[in-house]
């Protein structure tokens, strides 16, 4: 994009057409997921951007829907004001007497309450909307390209790692419903259908998105800066409470929570050319298995002239 519009998404966001294959970059540490296929969806804390999953907010409503509440304010002020005096006497005049007595006031107040510094109200409420999605919404991040230089030294060890190809349109990818082991209700089944089980694309934009609680969506939630661009990141969404192996260590105080991803899900598996013999073994052996036996298995080597990436299968 030119440079009149680089303050505007650099990207489409979720209606953006899913490819047919994406790609999840692995460091070699993580090579039992070969024998296991459990994945983790992580928590925005964890992960390496601090502005993951976390907008600006910089109200809790319009200044429409600010007015209502300082209004519905007034009113239950009002009230508790009537209660407090009417209690010390015997024959108290009526609400509406007492309410027309202290209409004056009111305008004052409403406005004196919207002018009222609200920063360390917002910034409460901001952390506790942060904390709130870290503890229940996992991320699975997939990259649209298996070649990109970068990807493979930040997130595969410095190519000693590997990546998986995955097929989009495994059903794992196109979930309508909770896992069965769940136990969701009907409310749980509308919110999963509605915002997790299936990919996305991140939206990547200049500016930090600004949002007020009441119109906080998951697509304001799914904006990265444009740094991270290079990336080119599709995302899936899970419930972390849905996740069959939770606990079983942590990192940056955040359990790690693993979801079962079926092996026909995964059409090709890369080492990195930096990968060591015990990763090629593991891998290789998928050949032999029948449930992996339709995955290609190739290795990476670096070209002798350009910054490129060739993939040898083997």
């Amino acid at each position: 994009m030119n440079g009149e519009n680089n303050d505007k998404v650099t990207e489409q966001g979720n209606d953006a057409k899913v490819p047919e294959r994406l790609y999840k970059y692995f460091g070699p540490e993580r090579c039992e997921v070969l024998d296991n296929w459990l994945v983790r969806f992580t928590q925005a804390g964890a992960l390496n951007d601090p502005f993951e999953l976390k907008p600006h907010i910089a109200s809790y409503g319009t200044s429409e829907e600010l007015r209502e509440v300082a209004e519905r304010k007034w009113e239950e002020h009002a009230k508790e004001r009537y209660e407090e005096l009417a209690a010390k006497y015997t024959n108290p005049m009526p609400f509406s007497e007492f309410r027309r007595l202290i209409e004056k006031d009111r305008s004052s107040m409403i406005e004196e309450a919207l002018a009222r510094d609200m920063t360390p109200v917002i910034e409460e409420m901001a952390a506790k909307i942060s904390s709130m999605i870290n503890e229940s919404i996992g991320i699975l991040s997939l990259c649209e390209h298996p070649d990109d230089l970068l990807m493979w030294a930040h997130y595969a060890a410095g190519h000693a790692g590997f990546v998986l190809e995955f097929d989009t349109k495994s059903a794992f990818f196109n979930q309508k419903n909770p896992p069965g082991w769940a136990n969701a209700n009907n409310e749980d089944t509308k919110v999963f259908s509605k915002e997790y089980g299936w990919i996305r694309k991140v939206c990547y934009s200049v500016e930090r998105p600004s949002v007020v609680v009441t119109k906080l969506d998951f697509g304001t939630l799914l904006r990265k800066g444009k740094p991270w661009a290079y990336e080119c990141e599709f995302r899936m969404l899970m419930p972390l409470e849905y996740g069959l192996q939770c606990a079983l260590e942590r990192t940056n105080n955040y359990p790690v929570c693993l979801f079962p991803i079926p092996p026909s899900a995964v059409t090709r598996i890369i080492l990195g050319c930096n990968s060591e013999a015990e990763l090629l073994e593991k891998a290789t052996r998928l050949k032999t298995a029948g449930e992996t036996r339709h995955i290609a298995v190739e290795k990476a080597r670096i070209d002798t002239e350009g910054f490129r990436l060739h993939f040898d299968p083997l």
